[in-house]
């Protein structure tokens, strides 16, 4: 007998491919690429000079960078148009690289560049404080360029004061002797405040510190302190932001309170919301979410000191009377 052939298998039919978003998964790539390069540009560490150098001041005979005896450079430079700019810009402080790099990480890498300097890369960059007071004075000054009349905080004439809001409308005129002089003493301490708008600047940081310490507190390994200083570049970012929005638009927002670039309540949280997604390494989606917690959080310490005061003027109140 004959053997039975095989039947031959059916050729199982050949699934359709289908193409994955391509578009969608070559930007994620590039997404996690620019992350990667932002955080791994930091600053480079200057290496110890081992050759042996002959000052060009006093002739002493050293290892390293600079004359132990004078404190001249190693290497001698000629004058060119790069070192007169920074040495005119000495004159106010900016002669130095930090300034420049500082710039360019808060534009470029706000979050990574202020996680570098909480962890020790102070060289680096330039002063928080000294950089606020330097970027505050520039927002001024611009203010006072585009509009003279309202620019400088404290110019505006028509100000309802808080004395003027106790008077007419918690107490309706009722005010003891000594609940108007505290009044008055907050006034005062208020105006002053307006019209220096760096000391203004660091009060309100206070506050903001307080809410963004409470919105990262699973997250942050930060402190009080290093937060604080966390926010004070942030305030440097802003008015970099400000001064560059008017010099962009040859104008300034009509009315302020504080800060003009607050004016808008768009682009602020983005910022923020970029700001933190660097500095405590959250996903974009965390970042804003805990970008409205922290509003949410201000507004509530707001209300709480409101209430606060309420309560000390009705305490003084009754006992005065």
């Amino acid at each position: 007998m004959k053997p039975k052939k095989k039947k031959k298998a059916q050729a199982k039919p050949k699934k359709k491919i289908v193409k994955k978003n391509t578009f969608y998964r070559n930007f994620r790539a590039w997404v996690l690429r620019l992350e990667h390069r932002q955080q791994n540009d930091t600053p480079p560490i200057i290496v110890r000079d081992t050759e042996q150098h002959v000052c060009h001041h006093c002739g002493t005979e050293f290892t390293g960078g600079y004359c132990p005896k004078c404190s001249m450079p190693a290497r001698w430079k000629r004058f060119n148009w790069k070192l007169l700019f920074l040495n005119f810009m000495d004159i106010w402080g900016l002669g130095n690289r930090p300034m420049f790099r500082t710039i360019r990480d808060l534009l470029w890498r706000p979050g990574y560049m202020m996680r570098d300097y909480l962890h020790g890369h102070h060289l680096s960059y330039f002063p928080p404080f000294k950089m606020l007071a330097v970027w505050t004075v520039i927002l001024i000054f611009m203010m006072w360029l585009f509009k003279p009349s309202d620019a400088v905080p404290g110019a505006v004439t028509e100000n309802y004061t808080i004395l003027d809001f106790a008077r007419n409308e918690v107490f309706h005129g009722k005010l003891s002797a000594t609940s108007t002089m505290l009044i008055e003493k907050m006034d005062l301490l208020f105006d002053y405040l307006d019209d220096h708008l760096l000391y203004s600047i660091i009060v309100s940081t206070i506050f903001v510190v307080i809410a963004v310490k409470w919105a990262f507190r699973k997250v942050s390994k930060y402190n009080y302190v290093e937060t604080f200083l966390s926010q004070i570049y942030i305030n440097c970012q802003f008015h970099i932001l400000a001064v560059a929005g008017m010099l962009f638009t040859w104008t300034i927002p009509e009315s302020y309170e504080l800060l003009p670039y607050m004016e808008g309540l768009i682009w602020p949280p983005l910022v923020l919301a970029y700001d933190f997604h660097q500095l405590y390494g959250v996903t974009w989606k965390k970042a804003f979410w805990k970008t409205f917690v922290v509003f949410v959080n201000i507004v509530v310490l707001y209300f709480i000191l409101a209430l606060i005061a309420y309560g000390i003027f009705t305490l003084i109140e009754h006992f005065a009377n």
